[in-house]
């Protein structure tokens, strides 16, 4: 049987935590492997978490693609593709890696999207861009509001970064520092000012057994999502880390990744 991994994601975490979005996800790719025969080893959950975010800006996306890499599964079960991504370039960046690491992508709403056929990618394609036209109407729509609510430091829905969590309800929520989570976070930042890669203190975190936000192991591009974060600078949220010392470490990621650009 082949083996296969799925992922479910919503948007919001009303969803993640009251709707019945990633449940039914999940039982919807439980019933297309079994009826397939499939051998569905792991769910991959990214919940309150935008279609727009980019792969580093989630945490189970990253942990699939990296177990992916490392053979613990053949292909991907998506039940639609805008649980995929809800933006064109990101949807085809997203196949183009999983398609690089030797997997394939099986879509139980759209079959046969990713055969290589020039009609079916077309199609993939415009599929692609409506999603993120729907998305693209959806954030204006709510724009306003949340640059009112963010500016006085109000909750505004959506994924919580690691080191936070949301106090108060409805109108009075309110991002709060999450002592735990923000050590983590400090940690993270500390150590990559120090000198060690993200894949070190990936390591160095997955060795110590301290969970990520999902409770799984920890990969490069999820330490490279916190260290890419202005919201620990006090941006939008709490502060959690020294503005200085969030400066100076994405300066030193700029300069690895132009170096790293140079060599290839």
């Amino acid at each position: 049987m082949t083996k296969v991994a799925g992922y479910i994601r919503v948007s919001t975490k009303g969803q993640a935590e009251h709707g019945g979005g990633l449940e039914n996800q999940a039982d919807t790719i439980r019933e297309y492997c079994t009826a397939n025969g499939l051998d569905l080893v792991d769910l991959y959950e990214d919940a309150g978490v935008s279609g727009a975010n980019g792969i580093e800006s989630r945490d189970a996306l990253p942990e699939l693609l990296g177990d992916l890499d490392a053979g613990l599964f053949e292909a991907v079960v998506i039940v639609r593709l805008d649980r995929l991504a809800r933006d064109l370039m990101l949807q085809e960046t997203i196949l183009a890696d999983v398609m690089k690491r030797g997997g394939t992508l099986h879509s139980i709403a759209e079959p046969d999207l990713c055969n290589g056929d020039p009609t079916r990618t077309m199609v993939r394609q415009i599929m692609g861009a409506i999603a993120q036209y729907e998305k693209a109407l959806i954030v204006k729509r709510l724009a306003g509001g949340r640059r009112r609510k963010r500016r006085n430091q109000g909750y505004a829905g959506g994924w919580v970064p690691l080191g936070y969590t949301i106090g108060g309800d409805g109108r009075q929520a309110r991002p709060e520092v999450d002592q735990a989570g923000a050590e983590v976070v400090r940690r993270v930042f500390a150590e990559y000012a120090a000198g060690a890669s993200t894949r070190a203190i990936a390591e160095g975190l997955t060795a110590d057994q301290v969970p990520t936000q999902r409770g799984g192991k920890w990969a490069a591009a999820t330490v490279g999502t916190i260290l890419g974060n202005p919201a620990y600078k006090g941006i939008e949220y709490p502060a959690i880390v020294d503005g200085d010392l969030w400066d100076e470490c994405s300066a030193r990621r700029q300069a690895r990744n132009k170096r790293a650009g140079a060599r290839a």
